[in-house]
């Protein structure tokens, strides 16, 4: 047995530790998540005016700071108990700014994060093993997705062109985002009651612009079609069966093209999206469309059959079909993303927020464990000796907490959330690969998932700017500190990464007494739980093979592709879930205040 450590892993957000054992032949039997770092918002928090809240959990990160000012902005809703009252413009608004940093979050951890793994030297080792063909897939590849600064063999790589226009696509997406809520990272229009700034004319015109520029790069990188003829034969197609063959038919004539010509550029039709669904699959790629190899990246990162893992999805932007005001606790069930619990089974069952819980046996705190967060306790310890990343399964490992879902630790995040509202294309995928003896969640799944809900997710935000959206409405309704007396508020939302909560409790001075918070990341990031079950990622590293293709070509503990795709597949983002704290007790208490 060989003890294989990640530490950090890169190309993430944050500092995550991976620890493994790995056998002889090279798979992984077990692995121990470790975020490194405490995050202390919660503590914060306290005492604070809760309509401080939004501004100060955005701080947790500057890659995802949007989704905790909905999911602060819906708990504070609810605690001031204006909910229902949210004018519909408002809704629109925050719709638009949370779509534009989904597809901003989504566009960078493919680009920029994930698909500099596909440019790994072990995958032209074993591509130029098939003779010309594989090395013109390297080189088509490799001009794509490289990422700056890399080096093969000492020389210097230039950068990607996929890699390189996709930074600037971020960049015009932040910059329409910052256009209706005045800044971002960080932005300032989201508050309780609705939003700060009501859109003019002006800016919907200008939004449309960037928008169609977004899209002259989609269609002409990202997809090898035009994004309405791809989503109308898998997003809206008849069945998930057809959206498969819709894929396996137009892949098929690229390749028989390009087994022939060896061109796999974008002039032969080779978007982004089919060389990661034609070459990611081994069950695509080899066996459907007789490509000579593949990453097998549906053998990496997925469940055994006994796994003990569920599908959470919390639901994300607001129907506003039907007029103003929402439910905080109920919204997902009509949400443009819907709300589910999905079992290991594949059973959806509707979501109730009261069955979440967090417990800490394995995480660096004290306290009790398996509360829900409405009484969550955020106490670490007391001493740097009881902090220790290098113990066993049985001991304390991580700063992050342990949540679970009527005690079933969950994976969230883009495949959750197409499973949750049935998308044709990733259910019919699963469905193939479940059939023909792969877990129907891998990272190929994970990845093909992120990709279809960005191509879902643009032509949606614009309907959101150039339909839904009166810049005459009404963006905003009265609230003052007084309404948050002796109140709680619950606010749940989907961020780029998954399911993420807000749970607030008020005492008498309207302050704030507890603020608990559950992360994306800290759900499929999740240590061992009391009974000893491990979090999602812990369980789809085991069986993972540690190399490249299958250890195609040997087993590279130097090189552990199967922890680095696996891992970044998730789109970890570390900060979210852990922070600082100082208990050297040198630094004089503060108070910050926000203007």
């Amino acid at each position: 047995m060989t003890r294989v450590v990640v530490d950090p892993l890169t190309r993430i957000e944050g500092h995550l530790r991976v620890s493994t054992e790995v056998d002889e032949n090279g798979v992984i039997t077990e692995a121990k998540s470790s975020g490194t770092l405490f995050r202390g918002l919660e503590r914060i928090l306290l005492n604070r005016d809760p309509r401080d809240a939004a501004r100060y959990t955005q701080r947790v990160c500057g890659v995802c700071p949007t989704g905790h000012a909905l999911a602060s902005a819906n708990a504070l809703d609810d605690l001031f108990g204006v909910a229902e009252q949210i004018p519909k413009d408002a809704l629109v608004t925050r719709n638009i700014i949370a779509g534009l940093n989904m597809a901003a979050s989504h566009a960078t951890h493919i680009y920029v994060l994930w698909m500099p793994d596909i440019v790994n030297p072990a995958y032209r080792d074993a591509l130029v093993t098939v003779g010309d063909t594989g090395n013109a897939i390297w080189n088509e590849l490799l001009g794509r997705f490289a990422p700056i600064s890399y080096k093969l063999n000492g020389t210097a790589i230039t950068p990607g062109t996929a890699y390189i226009n996709a930074i600037k696509e971020k960049k015009r997406i932040e910059e329409a985002m910052a256009l209706i809520a005045g800044k971002m990272p960080h932005q300032m229009s989201t508050v309780v009651g609705g939003v700060t700034y009501p859109p003019t004319v002006a800016d919907i015109g200008k939004l449309s612009s960037y928008y169609l520029q977004v899209m002259d790069f989609i269609n002409g990188s990202t997809l090898g079609v035009d994004t309405t003829t791809w989503l109308n034969n898998t997003f809206r197609a008849s069945s998930p069966q057809n959206a498969v063959k819709f894929l396996q038919e137009h892949l098929q004539g690229l390749v028989d093209k390009s087994l022939t010509t060896n061109d796999f550029s974008h002039a032969a039709g080779w978007g982004d999206v089919e060389m990661l669904a034609a070459f990611g699959s081994e069950l695509v790629g080899e066996k459907l469309l007789g490509l000579p190899v593949s990453f097998k990246l549906d053998k990496v990162g997925g469940y055994s059959k006994e796994s003990n893992v569920g599908y959470l999805s919390f639901g994300a932007f607001y129907d506003v079909e039907n007029g103003e005001g929402y439910d905080p606790l109920t919204f997902g069930e009509k949400s443009f993303i819907k709300s589910a619990y999905i079992n290991s089974a594949g059973e959806k069952q509707s979501f109730d927020q009261s069955k979440i819980t967090e417990e800490t046996s394995h995480g660096f705190y004290d306290g009790e464990g398996n509360l829900h967060p409405l009484e969550g306790i955020t106490d670490p310890v007391k001493t740097a000796a009881e902090i220790d990343y290098t113990g066993d399964s049985t001991s304390k490992y991580t700063w992050f907490k342990a949540p679970r879902y009527d005690g079933i630790p969950c994976e969230t995040g883009p495949i959750s959330r197409m499973m949750a509202i049935d998308e044709p294309l990733t259910t019919g995928l699963m469905n193939a690969l479940s059939e023909n003896g792969y877990s129907p969640v891998n990272v190929f799944t994970r990845m093909v998932a992120r990709a279809q809900e960005l191509l879902i997710l643009t032509e949606q935000l614009l309907k959101w700017v150039t339909v839904d959206l009166d810049p005459n409405g009404k963006f905003y309704v009265h609230t003052d500190l007084s309404m948050a007396k002796d109140s709680e508020g619950v606010g749940l939302w989907e961020a780029p990464r998954g399911a993420l909560g807000h749970w607030v409790k008020t005492g008498s001075d309207s302050k704030i007494t507890n603020y608990q918070m559950i992360i994306p990341t800290t759900w499929n990031l999740s240590p061992r739980d009391a009974s000893g079950v491990p979090g999602p990622m812990e369980q789809c590293l085991v069986g993972t093979k540690i190399s490249a293709i299958d250890n195609l070509l040997k087993v590279d503990y130097a090189n552990p592709t199967g922890i680095f795709h696996t891992g970044r597949s998730f789109d970890p983002c570390l900060a979210c879930a852990v922070h600082t704290i100082d208990l050297t007790k040198k630094n004089k208490p503060q108070t910050y205040t926000i203007v």
